[in-house]
């Protein structure tokens, strides 16, 4: 941030308040915390886990909101994403080395599906529902994407084809571990050099808005917090969360395969999904909210799968790989399929209404009916085609933004 940002903040002791509060939602955990949690029931551990958890999330979507200003919004909503994804690091990890594989695989696939399934066309749908709840304007029937986007959709694409890798190779193994593990690293590096954006101060509002009033080095300083903070609650209480809901779940009678494939990430895209969810009740911020899921989506795409083959060789104490069930590549290959109908979706850097119904109702169908999984990978395939073919005027507004974002990341600064 070159200068200083003068923003006009109305009833700043009201947002000091709110944050304060947020802040005094914590403390109920790290009083668990420090006791040690052997020491209170799963019920008390999930409700005030839980409250920590939303709290937590909140402190971080404000200092990715007031952070755009100072880094790029590319870097901040990945160190968000990154922050907010350690729930589900903590289960995969557990079950690596337990060497559970086919629950650590049935979680990773589910908890994908479940980020774009019912993620992102909640972003659209909340969108669409507040403008047409404030009547105040024409309902919002799709959410414009802008150029420093096209880097998190542009390595999802990679990120989409190279699971087909996996499909075919019939194992997860080092060779994943490299490829996808260094796609992540470079992708942190591109979103770190790229310049923060020249955005409407205006459209920032809430507690973020009260941040940017600071001057550039108290402004730093609160968001660092923030950051740190969140992050310290997500490190701590997503796990004793996860554990808690899921030792309740089983003596309720709940299935092991449906808890690690649908309960835990539910439980553990909680942090992301409630800043993304804050981020859709803005206009302005609708695009960041997707931004979110789509960053968390490329986390999870690379970095979670390319670390369970390296876990599970840590576990059996020695380079393994991971040979697949025909039923694992089966999900693999449905998670793909529907990947690659999000991405085909979001080349026009525009995600319509009409987009987010068709993901939403193909999650839930085979959600409802997992024997169809072939069937609905086929529909997921033909959808991305007519799709591409459809836009083919406006997809190539994703390669010709993520040209102008090279550039700005890695072209010649005078």
């Amino acid at each position: 941030m070159g200068q200083e940002l003068n923003v006009e903040v109305h009833n700043p002791g009201r947002l000091k308040l709110l944050i304060l509060i947020t802040y005094i939602l914590l403390v109920p955990w790290f009083t668990i915390w420090a006791i040690g949690t052997h020491n209170f029931s799963p019920y008390t551990i999930a409700i005030i886990s839980g409250i920590a958890v939303v709290g937590a999330a909140l402190l971080i979507a404000w200092a990715a909101e007031s952070g755009q200003f100072i880094v790029s919004q590319a870097f901040a909503l990945a160190v968000l994403a990154l922050l907010q994804v350690a729930p589900e690091y903590a289960f995969e990890a557990v079950l690596a080395l337990e060497q559970r594989i086919h629950l650590a695989a049935a979680s990773m696939t589910g908890a994908n599906r479940l980020l774009m399934g019912l993620g992102w066309p909640m972003i659209a749908f909340i969108a669409y529902g507040i403008s047409k709840f404030k009547k105040d304007r024409e309902p919002i029937k799709e959410i414009r994407l802008d150029v420093s986007q096209s880097v998190e959709i542009t390595f999802l694409v990679w990120c989409t084809i190279y699971s087909f890798v996996i499909v075919a190779k019939g194992t997860l193994d080092i060779i994943d571990v490299f490829v996808l593990v260094s796609t992540y690293i470079f992708y942190l590096v591109f979103c770190l050099k790229m310049p923060a954006e020249e955005l409407d101060v205006e459209s920032v509002h809430g507690p973020a808005r009260y941040l940017l009033s600071f001057g550039t080095s108290k402004l730093k300083v609160a968001i660092t917090l923030l950051f740190i903070t969140g992050g310290l609650v997500i490190l701590t209480a997503a796990e004793p969360f996860i554990d808690s809901i899921v030792e309740v779940a089983i003596l309720s009678g709940i299935s092991a395969f449906f808890l690690a494939q649908w309960l835990a990430p539910v439980l553990s895209e909680f942090p992301e999904s409630t800043s993304a969810f804050y981020y859709a009740t803005s206009e302005k911020l609708a695009p960041m909210g997707i931004g979110n899921l789509v960053s968390s989506k490329v986390n999870q795409w690379s970095l979670l799968i390319g670390t369970i083959p390296l876990v599970y060789s840590l576990s059996v104490g020695h380079l393994a790989f991971i040979p697949l069930t025909p039923l694992q590549r089966e999900e693999i290959l449905l998670t793909g399929a529907q990947s690659l109908f999000g991405v085909v979706a979001l080349m026009k850097l525009r995600f319509t209404l009409v987009d987010a119904v068709l993901l939403f109702v193909l999650w839930l169908l085979q959600f409802i009916f997992p024997e169809i999984r072939i069937e609905v990978t086929v529909i997921y395939l033909v959808l991305a085609l007519i799709e591409m073919i459809y836009y083919r005027k406006e997809n190539y507004k994703l390669f010709r933004a993520f040209a102008e974002a090279w550039k700005l990341a890695f072209g010649k600064k005078r």
